[in-house]
């Protein structure tokens, strides 16, 4: 008899086959609504760490208010110093970023169609009005900048830097990431190409100049990198360039600082990492402490630091973990994707609670000859258990079939980077089990509390 709860469980089930399909679909469709949520969770998170994997350092520095990568504030720039006269450093290099505006550039249709309406008729002697069909708009656009001939990305990791490196020399080149989206205005209306450098650069065509910040350009390269949160394009330029934009002066500031370290060995850039963190905590003065400027050996430049805002230091793998924090955890896009996956599970579960107790309720007299028969309410709810089991492992695979496909369509068409790892097909698997079971607990209240002979 114990061997009988799985044959009259998938009997149950194939009894009313349009039914059961339908509730595997309803399953199905919750479970895909997870997949979705953790997949662009973990867009999110790979998006995040994608800029500070590629950089070439062991430690960063930052400034105390640092919010995020395109937001990370502004210290003096005297802490490079310090890093760079600390043991174990080998090399202290500064990154600025910021993000700016950005004028959307006119595509080679609507650049010809208002060309073509300027030579439109003339009424009386005055040229007749046309429509313009590009007008100006400004977005917003991630820019990186460094000392050109300085070593910021790993060799090899941002294709298409070292090609047109040189060019960042020149205070009015920049290079763009390819992967900026087309609403930015590249000449063929759907990505950006080596059309876009010719016609930056070409006189004939002043208005597919871009403009930064109120400042002109050109543009001297591609390159592939990610866009990331902040901003749906981003470019790169030199400091000579960055010095036309930046509300700061950047002889005293930096946005980051980028630390190698003579031994990359992971517990030697610790020790690293402490002995930063030492020098620059004795070095900083609070606001409301007292002053540290007899520390001993702290030269006068130093001394004077002190009354500046402390930085913070951090290991490259203590920054990628921070900033994939800040936005899973603390920014609302990511919070967003955790209230998507708790909903949907909600879903699931109210899917799966009706199905289970409409069977149930509609069974109630099969349930009460099993157990006029002796039959026990465990081994009752065992049958209704296994009916959950079974639509969340149906519903499971559908809804995996369906992620993978969908995944990849939205990477092509959204730019999104979407995988489907293991760890996101295991979660949703347990959590698809825990709301099937908890689902079918609730559809058991009738059936404990029912006598036999009330069922008749």
């Amino acid at each position: 008899m114990r061997f009988m709860k799985t044959p009259i469980a998938i009997c149950n089930l194939m009894h009313q086959g349009v039914k059961t399909l339908v509730s595997v679909g309803g399953v199905a469709f919750a479970l895909l609504l997870v997949f979705m949520q953790l997949g662009f969770m973990g867009a999110v998170e790979n998006t995040a760490k994608n800029v500070f994997e590629k950089l070439d350092c062991d430690i960063v520095i930052r400034a105390r208010d640092y919010v995020h990568l395109y937001e990370s504030g502004m210290f003096d720039r005297h802490w490079l110093q310090v890093a760079q006269n600390t043991a174990g450093v080998d090399q202290a290099v500064p990154l600025w970023v910021l993000v700016h505006n950005w004028r959307r550039l006119p595509t080679a249709d609507e650049l010809h169609a208002d060309r073509q309406s300027d030579s439109g008729p003339e009424i009386a002697g005055v040229k007749a009005p046309q429509a313009q069909s590009f007008v100006s708009q400004y977005l917003p656009i991630a820019i990186m900048a460094f000392e050109p001939g300085e070593r910021v990305f790993r060799p090899g990791a941002v294709p298409g830097m070292t090609r047109h490196e040189a060019a960042l020399k020149r205070s009015e080149a920049i290079l763009l990431d390819d992967d900026t989206k087309p609403d930015y205005g590249p000449w063929n209306g759907s990505f950006f190409s080596t059309a876009d450098l010719e016609t930056s650069q070409d006189p004939a065509w002043p208005e597919r100049r871009p403009e930064i910040g109120g400042q002109s350009f050109e543009i001297a390269g591609l390159f592939e990198l990610g866009t990331g949160l902040a901003a749906n394009g981003a470019a790169i330029m030199g400091r000579s360039a960055f010095e036309r934009i930046s509300p700061f002066d950047l002889r005293r500031s930096v946005s980051l600082g980028l630390i190698r370290v003579n031994d990359p060995r992971p517990q030697e850039v610790r020790q690293v990492v402490e002995r930063l963190r030492s020098r620059m905590q004795v070095l900083s003065v609070e606001s409301s402490g007292p002053s540290p400027l007899s520390v001993a050996g702290a030269s006068s430049q130093e001394q004077s630091m002190a009354t500046q805002a402390a930085v913070s230091i951090l290991s490259k793998q203590e920054a990628i973990r921070a900033e994939q924090n800040r936005w899973v955890w603390g920014m609302p896009i990511g919070l967003i994707f955790q209230m998507g996956v708790a909903i949907s599970l909600l879903v699931g579960a109210a899917i799966v609670y009706m199905v289970l107790s409409t069977d149930v309720t509609n069974r109630l007299p099969e349930y009460a000859t099993l157990l006029a028969m002796g039959y026990s309410r465990r081994y009752l709810s065992s049958i209704v258990m296994t009916q959950a089991t079974v639509l969340c492992a149906l519903g499971f695979l559908a809804a995996w079939g369906m992620g993978e496909i969908l995944y990849r369509i939205t990477s092509i068409f959204s730019g999104i980077p979407m995988h489907m790892s293991a760890f996101n097909v295991a979660l949703v698997a347990v959590l698809g089990f825990i709301m099937c079971c908890a689902s079918g607990l609730f559809a058991l209240k009738k059936l404990w509390k029912a006598e036999p002979a009330s069922l008749f």
